[in-house]
């Protein structure tokens, strides 16, 4: 933990960086939200609105706060209608939604897919099989969890990654990917797992970045004018395309793969607070 850059000691220096920032990327699950899903909650499930609050501070400075999720577009217009927000990054930075869905922009060429698993078909039942088999007790599915989806699939449990990966490329998946999408309290489980984090089940090239990537060229973006907070190694991804990525601080600690990743960015900061607490923690200290 010696070389990881905690906000605290370098807040002043990144608040007076970021005079030119007109765009916030934010993840949802445990870092806008608890990990229940929830705004009005922190991680000890006590009732916490000081996110509210911002919402107001960034809106009175003409800032756009655009949600970047693995939800579909559907999940998160209601999320954003619900916030007042209208711009959008879904399914893990597959579609680029603008004005509450009146525009709508693809990442990748959905022609050229091999293997629609969206679509809750025969080639999903054979990947959750093999999953299955791999990972006894240790992954799960469920089509409830993929109702509307375009382009990935979602699965809970605590995995292996790397191991998944391979059983794909060995089994004729290797076009696709399975990724950590970060921890989660929103599902029960009968799972044997000492944590429940987000998988999800995508094609290689699609990611957060490619999303805040392509939202970037289109409304002439550069890094400066771009910040983002997260909390999973899928989130950390977007730090390559902003100013300043800000990581939630659910247990770094107890986070290994996204530790071994850390030491490639060097705009990265953590907070000292978890979830909605967390993204408080900065967003209050640099748009007050």
């Amino acid at each position: 933990m010696g070389n990881l850059k905690f906000f605290k000691n370098f807040k002043d220096e990144i608040k007076r960086s970021i005079s030119k920032v007109k765009v916030i990327y934010t993840d949802l699950d445990g870092t806008m939200l608890n990990d229940k899903g929830c705004l009005i909650k922190d991680d000890k499930d006590n009732y916490y609105f000081d996110v509210l609050m911002q919402l107001k501070n960034l809106s009175a400075k003409n800032i756009d706060l655009v949600l970047v999720s693995g939800r579909n577009k559907m999940q998160l217009r209601y999320n954003a209608q619900i916030l007042d927000l209208r711009n959008y990054i879904s399914e893990l930075g597959s579609e680029v939604v603008y004005d509450l869905g009146k525009e709508i922009h693809l990442t990748y060429d959905k022609s050229r897919q091999k293997y629609d698993f969206a679509s809750l078909g025969p080639d999903l039942e054979a990947v959750v099989s093999l999953l299955k088999k791999e990972f006894p007790s240790k992954i799960d599915y469920s089509p409830d969890w993929n109702r509307y989806r375009s382009t990935n699939v979602l699965f809970l449990g605590e995995i292996d990654l790397n191991k998944a990966n391979k059983l794909l490329e060995e089994n004729g998946y290797g076009d696709s990917v399975i990724i950590n999408n970060g921890l989660t309290g929103m599902y029960s489980t009968n799972l044997n797992v000492s944590k429940v984090y987000f998988y999800n089940l995508m094609p290689k090239g699609i990611n957060k970045a490619a999303g805040v990537r392509l939202d970037k060229k289109i409304r002439h973006l550069e890094r400066e004018n771009c910040i983002a907070l997260g909390d999973s190694l899928e989130d950390l991804k977007i730090a390559g395309e902003v100013g300043y990525f800000f990581l939630i601080n659910n247990n770094i600690h107890e986070e290994k793969d996204v530790l071994d990743v850390l030491p490639e960015y060097e705009n990265v900061y953590i907070s000292d607070h978890k979830m909605n607490r967390g993204w408080v923690e900065v967003i209050s200290y640099l748009f007050i």
